[in-house]
């Protein structure tokens, strides 16, 4: 029963690795603890054509021992070259050689330990398990497709937002990382976060150029048309499952600490994380880089009316965090050098 529940285990985390990991040897690394949890084997050898490039991958792993090669056919040995080339397995009492495929065969994985030889059940195991493997690395490789179709997305429409409104992506970039570090967020935290710094004014797209254009500042009546831009960017990437954690950051990165802000006047920790640093980061990034509307302002007074907002427009810890990481010396030297 016990080796039924790993078995089960064992699969249930092969889609949870195929749907979150981040990059290819995490998620390598991830099923060779699963073929070294179920089978206790010494050795695992895994190959398969690298999805970054046309040549292969190869990640051993022997003991307390890893090791990732890239590079072309060279890499391969004669017995894996005719695993991939004849596409069938070979099943030995202590080793077990089996292509990865689906649809066409893009890698194989070696197995082997000394003693107990593998049981026919084992070698059951071994097929269903790298089967599930092989669907799971085509799931894989279809979602870091489309999260480069979604990057090329992001971009388009940061290029025709920067129309209206500079975008100084590189910087603000570099700046949510160091918060992200500062605050222990967790990566996806800061992935979103970076996503919602491209796309949390996307929602101007639908509103009127002549706003968006204008030089001096807004009416009353226009700033309650640019208000209805944080729900108008929220439609436009709602269905993009890989945004959805963006989706409240942006829908309320308006959204002020003492409750005057829009569109829900949620205040302090009602306020999603997200949107109380997006929030801090757009202000700075309006007043140190400028608007159309807006003259740039130095360092220290950027520094000053961050200071004044705190507990007003700001949440206290995240510009307490913020201010920290501007008076590192290489972040003063790297945002002076936009002068």
């Amino acid at each position: 029963m016990k080796k039924y529940k790993s078995i089960f285990y064992s699969i249930h985390t092969l889609y949870r690795l195929a749907t979150t990991s981040s990059d290819v040897k995490h998620f390598i690394v991830g099923i060779c603890r699963i073929y070294r949890s179920v089978f206790k084997v010494d050795k695992i050898t895994m190959v398969f054509k690298n999805m970054e490039s046309y040549g292969f991958m190869k990640f051993c792993c022997e003991k307390h021992r890893q090791c990732v090669k890239k590079g072309g056919v060279a890499i391969l040995n004669k017995r894996e070259k005719e695993i991939l080339r004849q596409e069938r397995g070979i099943f030995l009492p202590n080793r077990f050689i089996y292509p990865f495929s689906f649809i066409d065969t893009f890698g194989m994985v070696y197995i082997k330990r000394k003693s107990p030889a593998f049981t026919d059940i084992e070698k059951q195991w071994f097929l269903s398990l790298s089967e599930e493997v092989s669907m799971g690395l085509k799931i894989f490789n279809l979602y870091r497709e489309e999260k480069k179709i979604l990057l090329n997305y992001i971009k388009i429409l940061t290029r025709y937002l920067s129309q209206y409104t500079p975008v100084h992506t590189q910087s603000i970039i570099r700046l949510i990382r160091s918060v992200g570090k500062k605050l222990k967020l967790s990566e996806l935290e800061t992935k979103s976060l970076e996503y919602a710094s491209l796309l949390h004014d996307v929602g101007e797209i639908q509103l009127p150029s002549v706003i968006l254009k204008k030089e001096m500042p807004l009416t009353e009546e226009e700033f309650k048309v640019v208000m209805r831009h944080p729900r108008k960017g929220v439609e436009l990437i709602k269905d993009l499952d890989i945004l959805k954690p963006v989706v409240p950051i942006i829908l309320h990165h308006h959204e002020r600490y003492d409750g005057k802000g829009y569109p829900s006047r949620l205040k302090k920790e009602q306020i999603p994380l997200g949107s109380r640093i997006l929030s801090v980061i757009d202000a700075f990034d309006a007043m140190f880089f400028g608007r159309p509307y807006k003259q740039r302002m130095d360092l220290e007074s950027v520094e000053n009316e961050l200071k004044k907002q705190t507990g007003r427009q700001f949440d206290p810890k995240i510009v307490d965090a913020f201010l920290k990481i501007l008076k590192r010396k290489n972040i003063r030297k790297y945002l002076q050098s936009f002068r």
